[in-house]
């Protein structure tokens, strides 16, 4: 999946969020992203039906509505927000692909 440091600089760049006080769900294994994460404010371990972000693949209808699932290469289905994100049934999809 890359780079804990790759992640996140891609996700913030693509959404234009702080991590501070973010509930985030990990589902990909990316050794020492939870802790990266943790230092940033974020809080990693979340449920995913209780995460403002998922990190990793998941099926998008376990996700409540307005979360950010970031994947690496995508569906290309949903509406095109700006590059790299889309929406999708009310989830916010973003490519982590570089």
């Amino acid at each position: 999946m890359g780079e804990p440091q790759q992640i996140i600089q891609t996700l913030l760049r693509r959404t234009n969020l702080l991590m501070a006080g973010k509930r985030i769900a990990i589902t990909a294994d990316v050794p020492g992203l939870a802790e990266r994460l943790q230092r940033m404010g974020a809080h990693p371990g979340a449920a995913l039906a209780e995460a403002d972000i998922v990190i990793g693949a998941t099926d998008p209808a376990l996700l409540r509505p307005g979360t950010i699932l970031a994947v690496p290469y995508p569906q290309k289905t949903g509406v095109r927000l700006r590059e790299g994100v889309t929406e999708l049934d009310g989830v916010y999809v973003v490519d982590l692909s570089c």
